[in-house]
């Protein structure tokens, strides 16, 4: 059977009746049993495959609960891995990809050493950005001149000019 709901329910595929054997024993040895109450034994008759003693409950019950946890992990730590894994994959199919063809190209253009000369709008946006460095520098050394040299004086108090008639 699929797997659904809280891992009820499992699939087996064996090739051999013998491997599907196998498997139920090891699944009874430790304390998974089928659903039902009653299964048939070789000689035809019912036994009860739940066992009353309340110790195997809470092994078994143990068991099932370090499985239950076990799984929780594992979930965990794939989809936790999933992310890293694919990015790890992307990035060196990218580094493949421009290693073997990007490269391949570059290589094989006839002027190779038109590849790294300066495009005109980068001199151009280099040429304009050492005109502005320039003007800054300037600019920085005009302010600086201004306040170490600029002297102020007080202000001189008001003339007393009432010795003058007026006309």
């Amino acid at each position: 059977r699929n797997v659904y709901k809280d891992l009820r329910q499992i699939e087996l595929a064996c090739d051999s009746q013998e491997d599907v054997d196998s498997w139920k024993a090891s699944f009874l040895r430790a304390g998974v049993y089928p659903e039902k109450d009653q299964t048939e034994s070789e000689d035809g008759a019912q036994e009860n495959t739940f066992s009353m003693d309340p110790q195997l409950e809470r092994q078994v019950e143990t068991i099932r609960n370090l499985v239950d946890s076990y799984v929780g992990i594992i979930n965990k730590s794939i989809r936790d891995l999933m992310p890293k894994t694919i990015m790890h994959l992307m990035i060196n199919n990218t580094k493949d990809f421009i290693h073997s063809e990007l490269l391949a190209f570059l290589y094989s253009s006839s002027d190779q050493s038109s590849l790294m000369e300066e495009s005109a709008e980068q001199a151009q946006r280099r040429d304009e950005m050492l005109r502005m460095y320039h003007a800054l520098k300037e600019a920085l050394g005009i302010i600086g001149d201004i306040s170490t040299s600029t002297v102020s004086t007080p202000v001189p108090p008001p003339v007393d000019d009432t010795w003058l008639q007026p006309a």
